[in-house]
């Protein structure tokens, strides 16, 4: 059975908001890092299931519209950044991956199992590599506002 893209954006929201409150985040911050978990979510899930890529790219794509709405709502509400991009990664984390190649492996399915975690890490490495782009591009962006502003003066 296949979730249509409105289940998953309310299953995503309600986990993204759950880990916000697991990792006690402010309650005014919830709704907008549920949003934007469930986002992330939802671009995975089209990109996967719709588009047909492959799970390094569609973790990717979802990561980097996660973390840009998470830049862009830090800037509105002025809060932290990690109070937005870390519980909303928590849908995309590659968590059943893990557990199905470690099975695998248990199970001296070792084959499988190595194919099944190798994904798992890509895909991880995916969620990294696409926070660590935003984050860069946002922190450039910054130092050369401040350094304009140096100069100014």
């Amino acid at each position: 059975m296949v979730m249509g893209l409105y289940e998953s954006f309310v299953y995503s929201f309600l986990a993204t908001i759950a880990f916000g409150v697991l990792f006690h985040g402010p309650k005014r911050t919830l709704i907008t890092s549920g949003v934007i978990g469930a986002l992330g979510w939802i671009v995975f899930v089209y990109l996967r299931q719709h588009l047909e890529y492959n799970s390094f790219h569609a973790n990717f794509f979802a990561t980097v519209v996660l973390a840009l709405a998470s830049e862009f709502s830090a800037r509105i509400f002025k809060q932290p950044v990690t109070i937005y991009v870390i519980p909303g990664i928590i849908p995309l984390v590659p968590g059943l991956g893990l557990y199905r190649g470690m099975t695998q492996i248990i199970d001296k399915s070792y084959d499988a199992g190595m194919t099944i975690m190798l994904t798992a890490c890509t895909d991880s490495a995916a969620i990294a590599l696409g926070m660590m782009m935003v984050a860069s591009i946002f922190r450039v962006v910054k130092m050369s506002k401040d350094k304009r502003r140096l100069l100014c003066k």
